[in-house]
């Protein structure tokens, strides 16, 4: 065995051990070693007081599994009134070396497993030495009785130690062993109290959510708890797996992140564990109320290397204060997100199939379905499943009663989508509060109208990671049409430029844009007539300019503004020239005497999926807004230069709320969806599905 590994139990001996000494009885305390530990009484305490029952004793097994072992059993042994009389953690790892025993159990803040990580190709799980003070959280004596080899002779000796006196253990000389099995057996007795939260029926569940990734990524070990074998697969309901890729932190730095989310058969808390690759549990967070998912119960290991690093900064202690946590889980919460919305929304296909093949279902199955039943359908679904889910007992009744109540629910929605909160009242018995706010909203609105909010809301998420997939994809960027497709789908979507922004007019000359301009303000004496001279730019050229959008200015009447949105195809850079370009159409506008109105605002705009180091330097200048590379108050008029990525960001964040209140991301199917129906004349099917990963 190396100088440097720690200790382990055999789990099977010859002898049964009753007392503290039991098969060591002959060990005498003069022929015992003193380990001193150079730390404050208080500050030990401290690490043996502030943890949970069930953490002390996942210390204790991580201890075996870091020793080498195979096997790791947690045994409850009660005395004569049912209580607790000792607990102990055996395994049959490698045993403690004798000459080491001194660096092992004196040290802190410098163990072994800090400086190797790994032992027999396996992840460690502590790194400070900590570990062994958390057994006197569960009580005031504590021993190791360990068998080690020494060379080729089998050796035992234990390690004593007291809560009242942390400072320091007794460590007997090492004997022959009695046994060949190498290994250690934590016994801890005079026990604090009874510990309900190890005897309760949900401890083999704790134990199972903190070991279940560790025990995947090793299938050859096994973990005991009071008789119980600790198998992750016999509570879950539900497994998958996530390779996220590098996840790009603030500080730019990228790191390998995987998930697998766990769904249980049984009522548990919803957390984060922070693993390593290996799955080495080293932090919980609690999930929190951003991810929706009525009916699941689960936890999310996130697996990085990266957590180890943190951990050895201590950084994983205040997770919500470090910034790097907080990057890795923006990431995981989206995957998890998404993975609820799918899981949701197979229940709920699986569900309406099964009503299909019952035939209760009140709808027929038709290959055109038009937008306005397609819309109550799925209203009638959301709606119906909701009403199985929280009435166990409606899916026992009969199925004509269960037919009947379908139809009555579908014409309602259909005819009088008020009288839906009745049935929600009734039937889906809503909270006080939720039946308050959706009366409120019936008296000012209707149900439909809601409907369709929602799915221009819906609508808009999904043109948002469309155009990312168009634009950002390597296959479908080659292959985007400037001008037939993207051009064309911006026409109808110029909301992903500025909010309140309506077309007026595309791939126009600037003298197009003139008379757009004049025909907005109207024919004013300051005006003058409006001649067929065209709008020159420095250079003596014309000008064409992709997209033209304006609005009024309000309060004031008959103040104008105006963005021109100069497109590049997704293979131009923004550099020098196209500046240069979209800086002259906007000189041509401030110097052209026909253009000169107080009244009016102009903004240029131009945009494009990459910028050169120099146009980088143009956008990010002291004092000014990112993106803005020339401003003229005289004339009012500015130019900007922005990148997909950030019209994208830009829309993303004023939909944000709204995604978070409906719970709805977009995913491939649903981008795919709205591609087809919205703009299938100019983005082909088979772009589309290239595009988004999905097919028809």
């Amino acid at each position: 065995m190396s100088p440097s590994r720690p200790a382990s139990t055999g789990l099977s001996r010859p002898v049964r051990r009753t007392t503290t000494r039991g098969a060591f009885q002959g060990m005498a305390d003069n022929q015992s070693t003193n380990i001193k530990i150079e730390a404050k009484h208080d500050f030990l305490k401290s690490l043996a007081s502030n943890v949970t029952p069930i953490a002390a004793v996942s210390e204790l097994i991580w201890n075996g599994f870091d020793a080498g072992a195979q096997h790791v059993k947690v045994i409850l042994e009660p005395n004569e009134l049912n209580g607790l009389h000792a607990i102990r953690v055996s395994d049959d790892g490698d045993g403690i070396d004798r000459s080491n025993v001194g660096k092992l159990f004196g040290g802190l803040g410098d163990s072994w497993k800090a400086k190797s990580h790994r032992y027999k190709g396996r992840t460690l799980h502590g790194k400070n030495g900590k570990g062994r003070f958390r057994a006197f959280a569960l009580g005031e004596s504590v021993e190791w009785r360990t068998t080690y080899l020494d060379g080729k002779a089998f050796k035992s000796y234990t390690i004593t130690g007291r809560a009242s006196q942390l400072t320091g253990f007794q460590a007997s000389l090492p004997t022959a062993s009695e046994t060949s099995i190498l290994g250690t057996e934590v016994v801890i007795e005079n026990l604090e109290s009874n510990f309900p939260s190890l005897t309760n029926d949900s401890a083999s569940l704790e134990i199972t959510k903190q070991f279940a990734a560790y025990l995947t990524e090793s299938p050859g070990l096994t973990l005991y708890f009071d008789g119980t074998k600790i198998d992750p697969a016999s509570v879950q309901s539900y497994k998958e797996d996530f390779h996220l890729g590098d996840v790009v932190l603030q500080s730019g730095k990228r790191v390998p992140v995987s998930i697998t989310i766990i769904e249980w058969t049984v009522q548990t808390d919803r957390v984060f564990e922070l693993c390593d690759k290996a799955g080495v549990s080293l932090h919980e967070v609690v999930v929190g109320p951003q991810i929706k998912a009525p009916g699941y119960n689960f936890t999310v290991y996130v697996k990085s290397d990266h957590f180890r690093d943190l951990d050895k900064e201590n950084s994983l202690a205040l997770p919500d204060l470090n910034q790097d946590v907080s990057d890795i889980l923006a990431a995981v919460k989206l995957k998890v997100k998404e993975h609820f919305r799918r899981r949701t929304l197979q229940h709920r296909s699986e569900t309406i199939q099964r009503w299909k093949d019952e035939k209760i279902y009140p709808y027929e199955d038709k290959i055109e379905v038009n937008a306005s039943e397609q819309i109550e359908r799925q209203v009638f679904d959301i709606l119906a499943v909701n009403v199985e889910d929280h009435l166990p007992s409606f899916d026992e009744a009969p199925a004509k009663s269960r037919k009947f109540t379908f139809r009555l629910l579908a014409q309602a929605i259909r005819e009088n989508p008020d009288s839906v909160r009745t049935i929600m009242d009734e039937v889906l018995n809503l909270k006080k509060d939720e039946q308050d706010d959706l009366a409120t909203l019936l008296q000012k609105t209707t149900l439909s109208k809601i409907i369709t909010s929602a799915k221009i809301v819906a609508d808009r998420l999904n043109l948002v990671e469309a155009l990312s997939d168009l634009l950002f994809n390597k296959e479908t960027k080659k292959r985007l049409l400037e001008r037939d497709q993207l051009h064309k789908t911006l026409e109808v979507e110029s909301w992903i430029f500025k909010e309140d922004f309506n077309l007026a007019g595309s791939e126009k000359t600037l003298e197009d844009a003139l008379a757009i301009y004049i025909g907005k303000l109207g024919k004013r004496e300051d005006v003058g007539d409006v001649s067929d001279d065209p709008v020159l730019r420095e250079d003596d050229k014309g000008g064409r300019i992709d997209l033209m959008l304006a609005r009024s200015i309000q309060p004031t009447q008959g103040s104008h503004e105006y963005l021109v949105v100069e497109l590049k195809r997704p293979s131009q850079k923004i550099n020098s020239e196209v500046l240069a370009q979209i800086e002259s159409y906007a000189i041509a506008v401030a110097k052209d005497n026909r253009f000169h109105q107080k009244r009016s605002r102009w903004t240029f705009m131009v945009v494009g999926n990459e910028m050169d180091e120099y146009a980088q330097l143009k956008t990010r200048q002291k004092n000014r807004p990112d993106g803005l590379v020339f401003d003229n108050d005289e004339y009012n008029i500015s130019v900007w230069a922005k990148t997909w990525s950030e019209i994208l960001n830009d829309a993303r964040a004023r939909l944000s709320f709204f995604s978070q209140q409906l719970d709805y991301q977009a995913d491939s199917d649903s981008e795919l969806e709205y591609l087809k129906r919205a703009h299938a004349k100019y983005i082909p099917d088979e772009l589309a599905e290239m595009a988004t990963g999905a097919r028809a």
